[in-house]
């Protein structure tokens, strides 16, 4: 008896192991690929889900090189909306130049199949990223190293120290790598104006210089002293303090104690790394320290170090959520962003009442010093300026996004008014073009930070995409708001009426006896609908419908037709209404 007992309890044991098992991995989402030909074959599955968005090519046949070392064609993609072109501001992210660094490799993966993800759910400002940002991702700059877990090529060279500035041959030859080649070609064919190379092994945002300059000091807002400081100092350390805060400390805090130019920070230099190349190289101040020409850098570049793991285990990797991860995404996105300034608008398409408060806010920046909005009830050529908010003005830092800032401006509107159209205006970041010993660099280096504060600024760069243009702008636009004046005026929501009067404010709607729904505004037609069933239609002013037999909870909808368009309003109401 104690054996058969025995054997039943090892049984429901094993069952349940394999139960539990079995969940698991119907459940388990591979998060690391076992190889650099699996990760490859992650963004060609996405590519064919989303063709309109993503293409994966490679770019060392684009250029006219062969494989890299090892036998390796390098992978790019490209994230963007292309229905509506191409020429928009680039940014660029590299997959781990050292092979066992594996964080920021394969969290690029997730940071695409994120975007794609937030298309599916029709997210507003995603979506606007993409009609306006070329995004592109060497998936891997070392796949040799990547699936032999080390940190060289195949060549046991460093392709963080091939770049042509500073080049003093450590453990690399200058651009020797295809994989090298390949970058400078493709930097020198596009037009990035910023760009990430994923490092790991410590918990650091790095920035130029890295071996250079390294008399020049530049103070921190904070107090603190930074040796190896690049001309726009300000810019790349309030930035990176920024994005340090948005990221979080899953891998540990990022603050002034990990963030600055490389020396200062990692604590050695590291002469002919891609940071350092990408954003001086092109620069006339620094052609003692190049051997080419270079027309495309002035690149803002930045060098996270992700964790102080090199690989970290799969389970550390989490989600859009949580681990690292999250913090690729974040950093990703982050920078895709601070490309170009833009501006959103918060409201609706269409406002019923008497006041409206025109909400908008500023991305792409790191200080809102002037916004305000203009706006008409017809011709917005003969419109109103709005109150000018300038209370950022003279700081490093405030008014965007990023910083949770919401832009309000409260107009009241006329009794005859059927649309109101604004635009809203922003001046950002003028702060940034006082640089740091401008007697040795005399001005930024930065293509950010031309457009945005030099309004004579002007280039025109023969890309593969075609010539784009790139004209400097003090002040930033938002595209024109056209709000529809009208919806259902009543009932209101909230409100108890009898027999069409409005009695109290209690919270739900009531109604009692002969009540009618009222439509304001300048409509095509106006349909009337009660729980998805159409009632009513009408064509004219005024839009109305009177309410027959009714008891109970029901959904008041009514659908505004104008121009080709439709806009719904609706409430729900308890109704005891017998005729």
């Amino acid at each position: 008896m104690f054996e058969k007992n025995k054997l039943r309890i090892v049984l429901a044991i094993l069952l349940s192991i394999s139960f539990i098992t079995g969940f698991s991995q119907a459940n388990y989402e591979k998060k690391k690929p076992d190889n650099y030909e699996e990760l490859v074959s992650w963004y060609k599955s996405l590519e064919e889900k989303y063709p309109e968005y993503i293409e994966v090519f490679k770019a060392n046949e684009v250029f006219g090189y062969g494989k890299a070392d090892g036998g390796y064609d390098l992978y790019y993609v490209r994230i963007t909306n292309e229905s509506n072109g191409f020429l928009k501001p680039e940014v660029l992210f590299l997959g781990g130049p050292h092979g066992d660094e594996t964080v920021g490799t394969v969290g690029l993966y997730w940071f695409t199949k994120w975007l794609m993800d937030r298309i599916d759910e029709n997210d507003k400002w995603i979506r606007n990223l993409l009609d306006n940002r070329e995004i592109y991702i060497e998936i891997s700059h070392n796949p040799y190293g990547f699936d032999n877990k080390q940190r060289w090529d195949k060549n046991g060279w460093d392709l963080n120290r091939e770049a042509d500035y500073d080049w003093q041959g450590v453990n690399s030859k200058l651009w020797g790598s295809i994989n090298g080649k390949t970058l400078c070609s493709f930097i020198e064919n596009h037009s990035v104006r910023v760009g990430v190379d994923f490092h790991g092994g410590a918990r650091m945002i790095l920035y130029p210089w890295a071996s250079t300059h390294k008399e020049i000091s530049a103070i921190s807002p904070s107090g603190k002293i930074y040796y190896y400081a690049p001309p726009d100092f300000y810019f790349y350390h309030i930035s990176s303090l920024r994005l340090g805060e948005f990221v979080g400390s899953y891998g540990g805090a990022l603050n002034e104690d990990n963030i600055g130019t490389i020396p200062l920070t990692v604590g050695y230099e590291a002469p002919g790394c891609i940071a350092a190349w990408a954003y001086g190289a092109g620069s006339g101040a620094e052609e003692k320290f190049v051997k080419g020409k270079y027309e495309r850098c002035n690149i803002l570049w930045i060098t996270p170090e992700m964790s102080k793991t090199k690989d970290p285990p799969e389970r550390q990797f989490g989600d859009e959520n949580s681990g690292y991860i999250s913090e690729v995404i974040k950093i990703a996105l982050h920078q895709t962003d601070i490309a170009q300034p833009y501006i959103m608008w918060l409201n609706d398409e269409f406002f019923t009442g008497d006041k409206i408060n025109l909400e908008w806010q500023v991305y792409g920046a790191l200080v809102v010093e002037e916004t305000y909005v203009f706006y008409s009830f017809s011709d917005i050529s003969d419109g109103i300026k709005g109150k000018v908010h300038d209370e950022y003005n003279g700081s490093y830092r405030g008014g965007t996004y990023w910083d949770g800032k919401i832009w309000e401006e409260e107009i009241e509107i006329p009794d005859n008014a059927n649309d109101l159209y604004a635009v809203a205006f922003a001046k950002v970041d003028g702060i940034y073009s006082n640089i740091v010993a401008k007697e040795i660099y005399g001005n930024s280096y930065l293509r950010v930070i031309w457009e945005r504060t030099n309004e004579s600024y002007y280039e025109e760069l023969n890309t593969s995409d075609g010539i784009e243009k790139i004209k400097g702008n003090i002040w930033w636009q938002s595209p024109l708001l056209h709000i529809k004046i009208g919806g259902i005026s009543e009932p209101e929501e909230g409100y108890l009426y009898i027999m069409g009067r409005k009695i109290a404010k209690i919270g739900k709607t009531f109604i009692i006896g002969k009540m009618s729904v009222k439509v304001e505004g300048n409509y095509d037609k106006v349909e009337f609908y009660m729980n998805d069933e159409l009632k009513y239609e009408d064509n004219e002013k005024p839009y109305e419908w009177e309410i027959c037999n009714a008891i109970g909870k029901n959904k008041i909808i009514v659908k505004m037709y104008y121009e080709d368009r439709v806009r719904e309003d609706g409430l729900d109401a308890y109704l005891l209404i017998l005729r």
